[in-house]
């Protein structure tokens, strides 16, 4: 399991990452919150739409992830918002599902994945 900085992360994953987060940690909801990151793509759509914002916390022990909460999955070349599953047969992997049902699960490796964030909350773009 990594530690990155939120510049480290920042320039790994590019942009969306806000890395002020001094106000939205002054809300009393998000203060034990680490990330606030810009929504690309439609794949959580409704609960998510492209350009909302998601304020997340870090889960530090990637044995006691909230199955079924949304997530942000952190991995070597990307970052995903979904929602996190365990595999059904292989606890060794992570069923990553969307709640747009046009896309498919994904099955990923858990040592592939770096960090897991739980989404807190968001900003709507109206």
């Amino acid at each position: 399991m990594s530690n990155l900085s939120i510049e480290a992360l920042s320039r790994r994953l590019g942009t969306g990452i806000l890395e002020d987060t001094a106000y939205i940690k002054s809300i009393p909801h998000f203060a034990d919150c680490e990330i606030a990151i810009r929504v690309s793509g439609h794949s959580m759509y409704p609960k998510y739409c492209n350009g909302d914002i998601v304020v997340c916390k870090r889960i530090y022990n990637h044995n006691y992830v909230p199955y079924g909460e949304p997530h942000l999955v952190v991995m070597d070349d990307c970052y995903l918002l979904k929602f996190i599953h365990p595999h059904p047969t292989d606890k060794a992997m992570y069923v990553l599902r969307s709640a747009n049902e046009k896309f498919e699960p994904m099955e990923v490796k858990r040592i592939d994945v770096l960090e897991v964030y739980l989404v807190r909350g968001k900003f709507e773009l109206t």
